[in-house]
Formats: C-alpha cells, sequence, structure tokens
C-alpha cells in the first residue's frame, strides 16, 4: 500500500499522518485492505485511500464519528471489482428490489451490492455506516453526517481531475451541506450533458440542499 503524504498539525480540524496510519493499521481495516487490494485495480485503489483521507479528515473537521468515518471509505466501492452481471446476480442471490431507474443502470448497483458486501465479508452492521455506502453515488435527501462526507468526499478527493473537485473539497470544510449541494449539482449537470437518466435520489439531494434561494 503507497501512503500519500498529508500535512500534520496541532489542530483537531486536521488529519495528522499519525492518524491516518493509525486508522490503516487497524486489524479492521487491515482486513478490509487486503481484501481490496486482492480485487481492485491500482487505480481503483488509490480512489479509495483518497476518499479516506479526504472523509476523516472533513470528520475531524464536523465532528463525525471518525472510526466509523473510516470504515464507509474504505468500503464504499468494495463492490467495484464486479462486472455488471455479477452485479445483477448478487442482487438477484440476495433478492435486492431495485427501482425502475436501477434496474437499467448497472453503474448504481455497486453502492446497493456493497451494503450486502459489508455485512456478510466484514459483520458491518452499523447503520450509518451502511447508509454511507448506499448511498454515496446518488446521494439522498435524508442522509446522515457520514453519509454525506462520504458523498462529498467520493466526488472531490484529490486523485479527481475535474476542476469541481477542488472547489467543493475546499467548501466542504466550512459548509458541508453547501458542498453536498453542490456535488448534486455537478452530477445532476453532467448527466443532462451526457443525456443520461438521473436518479430521483439526485434531484431529492439537490433539492433537500437547496439554501439561499428566493423563489
Amino acid at each position: 500500500m503507497t501512503e500519500r503524504k498529508i500535512f500534520s498539525v496541532n489542530s483537531k480540524s486536521e488529519l495528522s499522518f499519525s492518524t491516518l496510519i493509525e486508522l490503516r493499521e487497524h486489524p479492521k481495516s487491515i482486513e478490509i485492505q487486503r481484501y481490496l487490494s486482492e480485487k481492485l485495480t491500482p487505480e481503483r485503489l488509490d480512489h479509495v485511500f483518497s476518499v479516506q483521507e479526504t472523509a476523516v479528515t472533513l470528520a475531524l473537521r464536523h465532528n463525525a464519528d471518525v472510526w466509523k468515518t473510516n470504515l464507509a471509505a474504505l468500503l464504499h466501492d468494495v463492490a467495484k471489482w464486479m462486472s455488471d452481471d455479477q452485479l445483477y446476480t448478487a442482487v438477484a442471490h440476495h433478492e435486492i428490489e431495485l427501482d425502475p431507474i436501477e434496474k437499467i443502470m448497472p453503474a448504481l448497483l455497486h453502492a446497493i451490492v456493497g451494503v450486502k458486501c459489508a455485512i456478510e465479508l466484514f459483520e458491518i452492521t452499523d447503520l450509518e455506516i451502511l447508509e454511507a455506502i448506499r448511498n454515496h453515488t446518488t446521494g439522498n435527501a435524508s442522509m446522515g453526517l457520514i453519509a454525506k462526507l462520504i458523498y462529498v468526499a467520493d466526488f472531490a478527493e484529490p486523485t479527481r481531475e475535474y476542476k469541481e473537485a477542488a472547489q467543493v473539497r475546499k467548501l466542504a470544510e466550512m459548509e458541508l451541506d453547501q458542498a453536498v449541494h453542490n456535488v448534486a449539482h455537478y452530477k445532476i449537470d453532467f448527466l443532462l450533458q451526457k443525456g443520461w437518466i438521473i436518479h430521483p435520489n439526485t434531484i431529492l439531494t439537490y433539492n433537500s440542499t437547496l439554501v439561499n434561494t428566493t423563489f
């Protein structure tokens, strides 16, 4: 595993290098990281670790549970290695009921199947962690704090090359809900430009976080 260098400062709001190492060396983290290293491409693995770093940093800023955030970040793409056929097979195996858009959009399924993987492979039962895994792609109007952190970190972690990533990452340090709103906004714009279907949860996320707007 390659460690990414980060700044260490004497502040609760910043993630120190030693804190990141401590999180990654916990036996549960090691178990998850070993699985991910076997299943994910190097590029995807780098993304996961960057999401972990970003989300935990934001968790400290927003007084969220760091350990839960760490696990949610590590597990958010735990099913990303699966092919479309494997994802649909897993959905059938677990008797998961998909909505009409999920049935025709396999790109959405890794978050849904990922919840089952977290439970069955790593005995994760905490609802905040599972909610974060489940909603990290589409968002959800009812997301709790940890789910919001993962939703933002997945979009804005430093390996993302689009310019909006850095903007959202900076905004999230002080205005998390506004950052969530901007992520939903950017995703909707991107999907509209591509002519692709937009999941209702993304629109609801946008609407629920709309602030300072006069109708």
